[in-house]
Protein backbone atom coordinates (compact mmCIF):
# COMPACT_ATOMS: atom_id res chain seq x y z
CA UNK A 1 0.00 0.00 0.00
CA UNK A 2 1.41 3.57 -1.00
CA UNK A 3 1.38 6.95 1.57
CA UNK A 4 -1.76 8.90 1.21
CA UNK A 5 -2.44 12.55 2.26
CA UNK A 6 -6.11 13.92 3.00
CA UNK A 7 -6.97 17.10 2.62
CA UNK A 8 -10.49 18.50 3.28
CA UNK A 9 -12.44 19.80 -0.46
CA UNK A 10 -15.42 22.10 -0.74
CA UNK A 11 -17.92 19.03 -0.47
CA UNK A 12 -15.87 16.70 0.69
CA UNK A 13 -12.48 14.81 1.55
CA UNK A 14 -10.02 14.45 -0.80
CA UNK A 15 -7.25 11.45 -0.96
CA UNK A 16 -3.89 11.55 -3.34
CA UNK A 17 -0.95 9.54 -3.55
CA UNK A 18 2.31 8.76 -5.31
CA UNK A 19 2.99 5.52 -7.06
CA UNK A 20 6.85 3.98 -7.70
CA UNK A 21 6.45 4.31 -11.42
CA UNK A 22 5.59 8.72 -10.62
CA UNK A 23 1.32 8.53 -11.21
CA UNK A 24 -0.86 10.57 -8.35
CA UNK A 25 -3.58 8.78 -7.92
CA UNK A 26 -6.82 10.21 -6.12
CA UNK A 27 -9.97 9.43 -4.37
CA UNK A 28 -12.60 11.94 -3.63
CA UNK A 29 -15.99 11.94 -1.26
CA UNK A 30 -18.22 14.73 -2.54
CA UNK A 31 -21.16 15.45 -0.37
CA UNK A 32 -24.51 15.12 -2.92
CA UNK A 33 -26.82 16.79 -0.64
CA UNK A 34 -29.93 15.49 -0.36
CA UNK A 35 -32.45 16.09 1.76
CA UNK A 36 -34.29 13.46 2.89
CA UNK A 37 -34.08 9.64 4.78
CA UNK A 38 -32.44 7.61 4.44
CA UNK A 39 -30.14 9.23 1.49
CA UNK A 40 -29.79 12.85 3.53
CA UNK A 41 -25.57 11.48 3.71
CA UNK A 42 -24.67 10.44 0.71
CA UNK A 43 -21.03 10.75 -1.39
CA UNK A 44 -20.35 10.17 -4.46
CA UNK A 45 -16.93 8.16 -4.80
CA UNK A 46 -14.68 9.02 -7.61
CA UNK A 47 -11.04 7.86 -8.34
CA UNK A 48 -8.22 7.60 -10.64
CA UNK A 49 -4.83 9.01 -11.97
CA UNK A 50 -4.71 12.49 -12.25
CA UNK A 51 -3.69 12.72 -15.96
CA UNK A 52 -5.36 10.05 -16.96
CA UNK A 53 -2.27 7.33 -17.49
CA UNK A 54 -2.70 3.79 -16.65
CA UNK A 55 -0.67 2.54 -14.33
CA UNK A 56 0.83 -0.68 -14.73
CA UNK A 57 0.29 -4.05 -13.21
CA UNK A 58 0.65 -2.48 -9.81
CA UNK A 59 -1.32 -4.02 -7.30
CA UNK A 60 -0.53 -1.25 -4.43
CA UNK A 61 -2.67 0.88 -5.87
CA UNK A 62 -6.13 -0.73 -5.53
CA UNK A 63 -5.22 -1.79 -1.95
CA UNK A 64 -4.47 2.06 -1.03
CA UNK A 65 -7.74 3.41 -2.98
CA UNK A 66 -9.59 0.39 -1.33
CA UNK A 67 -8.03 1.23 2.15
CA UNK A 68 -9.45 5.13 1.14
CA UNK A 69 -12.52 3.40 1.05
CA UNK A 70 -12.28 2.10 4.40
CA UNK A 71 -11.17 4.45 6.18
CA UNK A 72 -13.83 7.22 4.83
CA UNK A 73 -16.50 4.43 5.74
CA UNK A 74 -15.50 4.02 9.51
CA UNK A 75 -15.63 7.70 10.13
CA UNK A 76 -19.19 7.44 10.24
CA UNK A 77 -21.79 4.36 9.48
CA UNK A 78 -24.46 6.59 8.68
CA UNK A 79 -22.69 7.62 5.28
CA UNK A 80 -24.12 5.93 2.12
CA UNK A 81 -21.10 5.86 -0.77
CA UNK A 82 -22.21 5.89 -4.38
CA UNK A 83 -19.93 5.02 -7.52
CA UNK A 84 -20.75 5.85 -11.05
CA UNK A 85 -19.07 3.19 -13.33
CA UNK A 86 -18.10 5.27 -16.06
CA UNK A 87 -18.61 4.09 -19.90
CA UNK A 88 -16.81 6.87 -21.73
CA UNK A 89 -14.26 3.90 -22.75
CA UNK A 90 -17.14 1.35 -22.61
CA UNK A 91 -15.31 -0.74 -19.74
CA UNK A 92 -18.16 0.44 -17.25
CA UNK A 93 -18.45 -3.51 -16.66
CA UNK A 94 -14.90 -4.32 -16.18
CA UNK A 95 -15.37 -1.48 -13.66
CA UNK A 96 -18.26 -2.77 -11.98
CA UNK A 97 -16.71 -6.15 -11.83
CA UNK A 98 -13.38 -4.54 -9.54
CA UNK A 99 -15.22 -2.17 -7.70
CA UNK A 100 -17.50 -5.66 -6.48
CA UNK A 101 -14.22 -7.48 -6.06
CA UNK A 102 -13.10 -4.78 -3.79
CA UNK A 103 -16.00 -5.00 -1.95
CA UNK A 104 -15.94 -8.71 -1.51
CA UNK A 105 -12.08 -8.77 0.07
CA UNK A 106 -12.79 -5.53 2.44
CA UNK A 107 -14.35 -7.37 4.87
CA UNK A 108 -17.13 -5.22 6.14
CA UNK A 109 -19.91 -7.57 6.29
CA UNK A 110 -22.16 -5.27 7.53
CA UNK A 111 -21.79 -3.09 4.58
CA UNK A 112 -24.35 -3.69 1.87
CA UNK A 113 -23.67 -2.96 -1.72
CA UNK A 114 -26.22 -2.47 -4.03
CA UNK A 115 -26.15 -2.19 -7.61
CA UNK A 116 -28.31 -0.58 -10.20
CA UNK A 117 -28.04 -1.33 -14.30
CA UNK A 118 -29.36 1.71 -16.29
CA UNK A 119 -31.58 -0.30 -18.99
CA UNK A 120 -31.38 3.06 -21.06
CA UNK A 121 -27.57 4.16 -20.73
CA UNK A 122 -24.61 2.46 -20.95
CA UNK A 123 -23.38 2.50 -17.13
CA UNK A 124 -23.68 1.26 -13.71
CA UNK A 125 -24.17 2.69 -10.27
CA UNK A 126 -23.70 0.68 -6.97
CA UNK A 127 -24.52 2.47 -3.86
CA UNK A 128 -22.88 1.04 -0.46
CA UNK A 129 -24.73 0.94 3.12
CA UNK A 130 -24.39 -0.10 6.21
CA UNK A 131 -27.24 -2.73 7.65
CA UNK A 132 -26.53 -1.74 10.98
CA UNK A 133 -28.05 1.85 10.25
CA UNK A 134 -30.37 1.29 6.83
CA UNK A 135 -32.81 -1.36 6.57
CA UNK A 136 -32.23 -2.71 3.37
CA UNK A 137 -35.80 -2.61 2.11
CA UNK A 138 -36.27 1.32 2.59
CA UNK A 139 -32.88 1.47 1.27
CA UNK A 140 -33.38 0.62 -1.99
CA UNK A 141 -36.90 1.66 -2.46
CA UNK A 142 -35.43 5.54 -1.80
CA UNK A 143 -32.58 4.62 -4.22
CA UNK A 144 -34.82 3.68 -7.28
CA UNK A 145 -37.19 6.42 -6.37
CA UNK A 146 -34.17 8.60 -6.16
CA UNK A 147 -32.96 7.46 -9.69
CA UNK A 148 -36.06 7.58 -11.08
CA UNK A 149 -36.55 11.34 -10.75
CA UNK A 150 -32.88 11.99 -11.86
CA UNK A 151 -33.87 10.00 -14.82
CA UNK A 152 -36.92 11.62 -15.75
CA UNK A 153 -35.34 14.71 -15.37
CA UNK A 154 -33.01 13.66 -17.78
CA UNK A 155 -35.17 13.30 -20.47
CA UNK A 156 -37.21 16.46 -20.13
Amino acid sequence: MYKYYKEQGADGPYFYFYTEHNLTYYVAFRNMYQETFPLNNVYSLDFGEINEKKGRKDTKISSTILSIIIEFLETDQSLVIHFLCDSADSRQLNRKRLFSRWFSICGMEQWVKYDYDFDSADYNISFLYCSNIYDTALMETEILLTLDVYERAKNE
